[in-house]
């Protein structure tokens, strides 16, 4: 019955137009009057904001029905997109401190010269999940590159709760779950689903490619996003800015960071660069 109302529920979010507003609740607001005023439901309420209680508090910012709400794009996420080249005074491709501007840059350049050096398969007779692979500023610029191009295609994609589909929508989990079957590996369907696989990975010791996860409106998790470098990670945010670029040390993020899991190990990274070569 639960899998029947989940597949009710995502098909009610594939069709309906991704319309919505913002209301600030005032003292003496109630669910039942806020979806009166906007002509909808409770329960489309609670469903957009992922409400599972009737307490409101005044000051709580709501997603209601409305007009069509433009994704606002962060300055770091639009010069991402746009694969800025970002060179320092001193004629460096990548910006002091950051680990963010390979993407843009050097990535296109270093990856070029590990086609070359990937013409043939690599034979690996152990899997290494340290990655200390990606210490290679070839292997984590190609990594990074082929990540950049698989996030490009979804940047007019918009934020979907529930949404399984690049060409209408997608949320969080359905994000990451499709970037790790383009590189062929399959990821449970939701963020709490996706906590309990890989290897677990302590904060100071993220590497590219690892999934990060938060608790939001849930005490389970409920947000997850990858990893791209210099604190950064990568993410379907909310329906009002859909893909961007986050930091771990944002007060919000901070405070909700429960943990990070692994599923790209040294082999694995091999495989994925050898077979993108083949195939671009």
């Amino acid at each position: 019955m639960r899998r029947v109302v989940l597949l009710l529920l995502i098909v009610f979010f594939l069709s309906s137009p991704a319309l919505a507003d913002i209301y600030v609740v005032k003292r003496g607001d109630s669910l039942y009057k806020i979806a009166k005023k906007f002509h909808t439901t409770i329960a489309r309420i609670k469903r957009l904001n992922g409400l599972r209680s009737n307490l409101l508090r005044p000051g709580q910012r709501l997603i209601v029905p409305g007009k069509r709400y433009r994704p606002v794009k962060s300055g770091e996420t639009i010069r991402f997109l746009e694969k800025k080249s970002e060179l320092t005074a001193t004629g460096s491709l990548v910006k002091a401190g950051s680990e963010i501007y390979p993407i843009m840059s050097v990535v296109y350049e270093e990856g070029e010269k590990l086609a070359e050096l990937l013409s043939t398969p690599l034979n690996v007779p152990y899997d290494n999940w340290n990655l200390s692979i990606l210490e290679d500023p070839e292997y984590k610029s190609a990594l990074l590159k082929i990540l950049a191009r698989l996030f490009k295609d979804l940047r007019n994609t918009p934020y979907v709760f529930g949404g399984g589909n690049p060409k209408r929508g997608l949320d969080c989990s359905s994000f990451t779950m499709y970037v790790y079957r383009k590189l062929g590996i399959k990821l449970p369907r939701t963020a709490r689903a996706q906590f309990n696989v890989g290897v677990p990975v302590k904060k100071n010791e993220l590497k590219v490619g690892d999934l990060v996860f938060f608790r939001t409106y849930a005490r389970f998790p409920s947000h997850v996003g990858i990893y791209i470098g210099n604190g950064k990670f990568v993410h379907f945010s909310s329906m009002f800015h859909g893909l961007a670029i986050s930091s771990l040390n944002d007060r919000y993020f901070k405070k909700r960071y429960i943990g990070a899991k692994r599923v790209l190990s040294e082999k694995l990274i091999k495989r994925i660069l050898y077979a993108w070569n083949k195939k671009n």
